[in-house]
């Protein structure tokens, strides 16, 4: 009988202890975690990636628009592709894309207090003889930045 009653005060005292760690309140984050928003509206910037290839992006009304402005592809682009992004840090961002004509997907993470960015493509993911499956995984510098007036 002792033993039935000490574990049941032992487990009232940990739902009593835990209730309160519940009801304390935290620190308002301050980053961004439901649903992705257009954050980088009203920013371009141009980035280098380290092999030298160079590309120009806006970022308007939920719609990103990309050129290749050094490397081999130079001049391609798209325009209107709609984007997603999250901010999650201090002048950090991490936005994707699905530009389904050419059944590529990117994932981009902003960083510009270090005006750097780090990118993850996946091209051509549809799987045909003709196109070969291509991943990208790069860090570039941002060299110019204008932001949102």
């Amino acid at each position: 009988m002792k033993i039935k009653l000490v574990t049941l005060i032992i487990l009232a005292l940990l739902n009593v202890g835990y209730s309160f760690s519940q009801s304390k309140t935290t620190e308002k984050n301050q980053y961004q975690f439901g649903e992705p928003e257009h954050f980088l509206d009203g920013y371009t910037l141009n980035f280098q990636y380290q092999n030298g290839t160079a590309i120009h992006m806006e970022f308007k009304h939920g719609k990103a628009k990309y050129e290749w402005i050094a490397g081999p592809t130079k001049g391609n682009g798209n325009t209107n592709i709609p984007y997603r992004s999250r901010k999650i840090g201090d002048n950090l961002y991490l936005i994707n894309w699905h530009e389904t004509g050419i059944k590529d997907y990117l994932t981009i993470v902003f960083d510009f207090e270090k005006m750097i960015v780090h990118s993850s493509i996946i091209i051509g993911y549809e799987n045909k003889p003709e196109r070969q499956l291509k991943t990208v995984f790069r860090s570039g510098i941002i060299d110019h930045l204008k932001r949102p007036e």
